[in-house]
């Protein structure tokens, strides 16, 4: 007969022992309703809260993280302390400042000489005011409020602004693949009426002598070169030795040194073809390695609140400054460095040039220079009269 099996005793029973767990933590929110947390769309930072019950989301105005958490912990101070947070548009699908991000990269990627001046725009302007709203959001009513910042004679600059965002509501879902927004989200751009603001600024000939006499000395071949041949002046400023060629009195623009991407000649003549050799003297003389055809004598450095403007033989860039003071000195204090090209234009019409010609110079494509900035003075009005009797006279003998 089997006996049971014996039960060992008590103590070689093991032990059950019992290990205390760590009591979580319980978090705790500083407010009843959160700090709300950063988020990143595009290259820029946005704060998102869920505040009485609402979610809220604001643009901090930077693309730096660091920046950005500073702005969420003074928001959130002026929050806590009965602050009511301004109506700000909530983040819905891609963001306008996404679609700016896109395309300021294509700009970019397509090497336009305007990227500079766009991004200035987009960066300053646009994405303060625009940056948080859905892409598919955008209204009518929105670009209204942002012409309302500008007065009336500063509507064309509103037009300039708004077709950099028209542009970039268009690579959205032109050039995107996917589409990050459909056609249809794209609203109307209703353009301000710019007719009233065409300049018409020309300079004759006692005009031109008056502005060279109290331009400084760097200035005066550039001057002299802007008002013979109708070019663009950062096309002008830019140009180097290597495309002057002073016996044949020829200045060539390669394709990648022109607005419209197209090569074309510049003639060189009378008193430009002067003022080129002497500054040609010069430059080989005192500044042999400065490559640009217009540079900075030593006697007009000038020195600013942040050192140096520029060094002598220094490439010319901006001089704004010293255009404004001599045209103010001379007596034409509204005239602009542009109206220099309209003049131009003119002058060559007037000495019998062809259009077709004129335009291969100034390198428009259409006569939409002539036709928009209307290249007639009062001389013209009073040719065109004495040509109008002279044939009114011949009218009546033969009757």
């Amino acid at each position: 007969m089997k006996t049971p099996n014996a039960i060992p005793a008590s103590d070689s029973v093991p032990k059950l022992v019992v290990v205390p767990q760590p009591t979580k933590k319980k978090k705790v929110n500083r407010n009843a309703n959160g700090d709300g947390s950063l988020f990143q769309r595009g290259l820029a930072w946005y704060w998102k809260i869920r505040w009485n019950g609402e979610r809220l989301v604001f643009p901090t105005g930077t693309r730096i993280k660091s920046e950005a958490t500073d702005w969420k912990k003074e928001k959130l101070a002026e929050l806590l302390n009965g602050g009511v947070p301004a109506e700000k548009p909530k983040a819905s699908g891609v963001l306008i400042n996404e679609l700016l991000d896109d395309y300021i990269a294509y700009l970019k990627l397509k090497g336009r000489k305007s990227v500079d001046i766009t991004e200035g725009v987009v960066n300053s302007r646009l994405r303060p005011f625009f940056g948080a709203i859905g892409g598919s959001k955008l209204q009518t009513s929105d670009l209204d409020r942002y012409r309302q910042q500008f007065s009336p004679d500063k509507q064309s600059t509103a037009n300039r602004h708004l077709a950099y965002l028209h542009a970039a509501m268009t690579h959205g879902w032109k050039r995107q693949k996917p589409r990050k927004i459909q056609p249809d989200d794209v609203p109307h751009f209703e353009m301000a009426d710019e007719s009233k603001n065409v300049r018409m600024g020309f300079i004759e000939e006692p005009g031109y002598r008056a502005i060279l006499k109290e331009l400084p000395a760097s200035l005066k071949p550039l001057f002299t070169c802007a008002y013979h041949v109708s070019t663009r002046k950062g096309e002008l400023k830019n140009i180097l030795w290597s495309q002057v060629d002073l016996e044949d009195e020829i200045i060539v623009l390669e394709h990648g040194d022109t607005k419209g991407k197209v090569g074309r000649y510049l003639p060189v003549y009378g008193e430009m073809l002067t003022a080129l050799k002497k500054q040609k003297a010069l430059r080989d003389s005192e500044y042999p390695e400065t490559e640009h055809v217009f540079f900075w004598q030593k006697e007009d450095v000038v020195f600013g609140h942040g050192g140096t403007r520029t060094v002598p033989g220094g490439h010319i860039k901006k001089f704004d400054a010293s255009w404004k003071s001599a045209v103010k000195r001379a007596g034409y204090p509204d005239l602009l460095f542009h109206d220099l090209r309209r003049s131009a234009t003119r002058n060559m019409r007037k000495a019998g040039i062809d259009q077709a010609l004129r335009m291969k110079i100034s390198g428009h494509k259409t006569d939409s220079m002539e036709r928009r900035y209307n290249i007639v003075d009062v001389q013209d009005i009073k040719e065109a009269g004495r040509k109008m009797k002279e044939w009114a006279t011949q009218q009546k003998k033969r009757r």
